[in-house]
């Protein structure tokens, strides 16, 4: 249990001095020369501090022990603020002298990039989540299997958030020897194919009848047999680092900028032809377009002006007891249903900035599907 000593007997007074209203405002008076170089506060681990009383300095510990002997304070102190002051410490040390250490570090030269990826956007993606995770990859390519556990505090005392500044502390360290990376990516956070693993190979047979047809709809058959197979896989295999590799090359969006805006991954196999037949040729893609490649077959990005309709009509006549009727009926793959899983989501508004639950909402409407549909409706006579 914790222990108080009692060093004089001074009474203690209280604190006078204004404290951060802001994680920004926080921010410029802890970290001054870091603040004239924020062009944008991404993320942090202050979020609602206008009634917690904080000061900001640029040595919490140093100063905190400074002021409270100085000022007649209380003082607390937890084993993480005495670790976390050796490792910055240490960390400033070994930067210095990165070269004539390296050895006891890493065994490459120079730098080495480190990548991590998740699913998401700057805005909704947990940074410190990200941290952790770089510090676990981290572990496999330093010498010293055993450094990432000796940089981790695991106190009584420890919560999840030391655990974040221990992993960021780490990356610090070790920046000589390692750049690093957060690569934020669209994804499916899960997919649910209905039905049996028999019904998708029924849909596969079918698609040999297409070859037949030209040389057109075999190099459609061929693509789509592609995609198929992948369906098929993810019930024999549905942990797969393949299977999930394939549905994380479904779609991708890419602005134009002024120009176009592009479709690719192996959706736009169902973007084959426009609604009047006419083979959609993927040609003037720069090579900075990601064509998607899939064992021996490659999705060509689609100009998303280009995406066909998922339908198709066709006039009917009608003859209602001697009463003529021109008509149309019209059927297809026509909306999206949301629905909720019953699990835990992000919330976000509409330009995607991550928000609080409204009501204190922990579900939502997170999962879509396809909604297929007709219509018939009277024309306006010809």
């Amino acid at each position: 249990m914790p222990v108080t000593v009692y060093p004089a007997s001074t009474t203690a007074v209280a604190w006078k001095q204004p404290t951060g209203t802001s994680p920004e405002e926080l921010f410029r008076s802890a970290c001054s020369d870091d603040a004239q170089k924020c062009k944008m506060m991404i993320q942090s681990s202050f979020q609602d501090i206008a009634s917690a009383h904080i000061h900001g300095s640029n040595n919490g510990f140093v100063y905190a022990a400074f002021q409270a002997y100085n000022h007649h304070y209380h003082l607390k102190v937890r084993p993480e603020d005495v670790w976390f002051s050796i490792l910055v410490q240490l960390s400033f040390y070994i930067n210095k002298h990165a070269e004539e250490l390296r050895s006891l570090f890493v065994a490459h030269e120079g730098q080495k990039e480190i990548e991590i990826k998740e699913i998401g956007t700057i805005k909704t993606v947990d940074f410190g989540k990200l941290a952790v995770a770089m510090s676990r990859e981290l572990e496999n390519h330093v010498v010293d299997a055993q450094l990432r556990d000796w940089i981790m505090p695991d106190f009584t005392t420890t919560q999840d958030n030391d655990k974040i500044v221990a992993a960021i502390l780490m990356m610090g360290t070790l920046q000589k020897y390692f750049s690093y990376k957060m690569t934020m990516m669209c994804g499916i956070p899960s997919v649910t194919l209905q039905g049996e693993r028999e019904d998708w190979t029924k849909l596969r047979d079918r698609l040999d009848k297409i070859a037949s047809w030209g040389k057109e709809p075999a190099q459609f058959a061929t693509r789509l047999k592609t995609v198929i197979d992948y369906f098929i896989l993810s019930f024999d295999e549905p942990t797969s680092a393949d299977v999930k590799e394939f549905w994380n090359k479904i779609a991708h969006y890419k602005s134009g900028g002024s120009g176009p805006t592009y479709l690719s991954g192996w959706m736009t196999s169902f973007c084959f032809w426009s609604a009047e037949g006419e083979l959609i040729r993927n040609t003037g893609f720069g090579s900075e377009l990601a064509f998607c490649e899939i064992g021996n077959t490659t999705f060509l990005p689609v100009d998303t002006d280009d995406i066909p309709a998922g339908y198709a009509s066709v006039p009917v006549k009608v003859d209602d007891n001697g009463t003529p009727y021109q008509t149309r009926m019209l059927a297809g793959s026509v909306g999206q249903q949301f629905t909720s899983s019953g699990g835990p989501v992000t919330h976000t508004d509409l330009r995607g900035n991550k928000i609080d639950p409204p009501n204190g909402e922990t579900t939502g409407l997170d999962t879509i599907e396809p909604v297929i549909g007709w219509w018939m409706y009277e024309t306006f006579d010809k």
